[in-house]
């Protein structure tokens, strides 16, 4: 079976990307897609690799799943969105490191899926509004994170990169910058799903919500039904002249009080980040989409 698991990253998709393939389930199923719930395989994913890390094992672990979100002969292709199956929010971050704990649970969620044909989508987010919007999340200031004093400048995206790479080196890994989403989201749910249909994704427009005025994703829509792109590259200029009539700039403002950082520090941070994603697309058996 195939296996695609979308794990976040944390502060990136706020389930976006499920939401979207789930409301598509019917024309995905048809193509023995599945795309479940979270709340149907969560819990079970993350008990069971708790007591793989631990020691214990958990040997039925895949066979539970299967019966957890109804997959059946009939499915060739299971869709695992879920940002907490790497890490719970909190935990996600440090003083100099994104997801400190992933090794053991990396190769937890390897134990589980052996077997298997697996991809791994990850969407990475620049250190300089990552870090903010993380302090500034209620889950992480329940649990003192703003408390920590981070620079951001040793926070390398390409350190998990490089994890997946080492403990799970079959599995194929594609990641894609979360800043690029408006110009990628089609080509992400299309890579995600494995199935590329010959109309669009039915809501695939309402990411759009986040970053336009009220109303523009339905005229981005409208715009797009009454004259279909070509391909990729005129679906990104159309995508270009909307963000640039229509975009809301207060939707993409970042606080960075809570951070102490000053303009410069944005500035270097989002230069190292840069220079981070062009390692991670140099690296051997990683995708990175761009635009």
């Amino acid at each position: 079976m195939e296996i695609a698991l979308h794990l976040g990253a944390h502060l990136t998709d706020d389930s976006q990307l499920r939401d979207c393939l789930m409301a598509n389930s019917d024309m995905l199923a048809a193509q023995g897609i599945l795309v479940p719930r979270a709340r149907d395989f969560q819990s079970l994913l993350n008990d069971a690799a708790d007591h793989i890390a631990s020691g214990h094992g958990a040997p039925r672990a895949f066979e539970r799943l299967l019966t957890a979100t109804g997959a059946g002969a009939d499915t060739r292709r299971l869709v695992l969105s879920a940002q907490r199956l790497l890490s719970r929010l909190p935990d996600c971050l440090d003083e100099r490191r994104f997801y400190p704990g992933a090794a053991r649970r990396i190769a937890a969620l390897r134990n589980i899926f052996a077997g298997h044909q697996v991809e791994i989508f990850l969407a990475v987010r620049n250190p300089a509004s990552f870090v903010p919007a993380y302090l500034s999340n209620g889950q992480v200031q329940a649990q003192g994170g703003p408390s920590l004093q981070i620079a951001g400048t040793d926070l390398r995206w390409s350190e998990l990169t490089e994890e997946f790479r080492l403990i799970w080196p079959e599995a194929k890994l594609t990641l894609w910058c979360d800043e690029d989403t408006p110009f990628i989201w089609h080509r992400v749910l299309r890579l995600v799903a494995g199935y590329s249909p010959e109309q669009e994704f039915e809501n695939s427009f309402n990411w759009f919500d986040t970053v336009l005025v009220d109303g523009a994703s339905q005229k981005l829509a409208a715009y797009l039904a009454a004259s279909p792109p070509v391909d990729d590259a005129h679906r990104q200029k159309v995508i270009s002249v909307f963000l640039d009539k229509f975009c809301d700039d207060q939707k993409l403002d970042v606080d960075v009080s809570a951070t102490g950082w000053d303009e410069a520090h944005v500035d270097l941070l989002t230069e190292l980040y840069e220079e981070d994603t062009a390692r991670i697309a140099a690296m051997e058996g990683v995708s990175l989409i761009q635009p």
